[in-house]
């Protein structure tokens, strides 16, 4: 066990933080695997060629890449050129 001579108090806040982000991502995708399959269309004309301004990160454990962060901005149809809405159709 190492000890550190300087130490952020807020440091073993942010790993459990970190680790709750996590926890609730992988049972997100656990979810995700297990309900039906679905793809995003454009609430407006219905296409299904959206894209969304995100950051991807590598993870070496996984070995693929995986998504960041959304920044909370709308998607964007191409078909259109709107942002907006999108809403998810099945696909059983």
């Amino acid at each position: 066990m190492t000890h550190y001579l300087l130490s952020n108090p807020f440091h073993a806040k942010q790993e459990q933080a970190q680790d709750q982000l996590q926890e609730r991502a992988d049972e997100t995708r656990r979810h995700a695997t297990l309900s039906s399959r679905s793809t995003p269309l454009c609430s407006h004309c219905r296409s299904d060629d959206i894209t969304c301004v995100a950051t991807a990160q590598w993870s070496n454990e996984k070995q693929e890449w995986e998504l960041a962060n959304t920044f909370a901005r709308p998607a964007h149809c191409n078909t259109c050129d709107r942002d907006g809405e999108i809403v998810w159709l099945p696909l059983n």
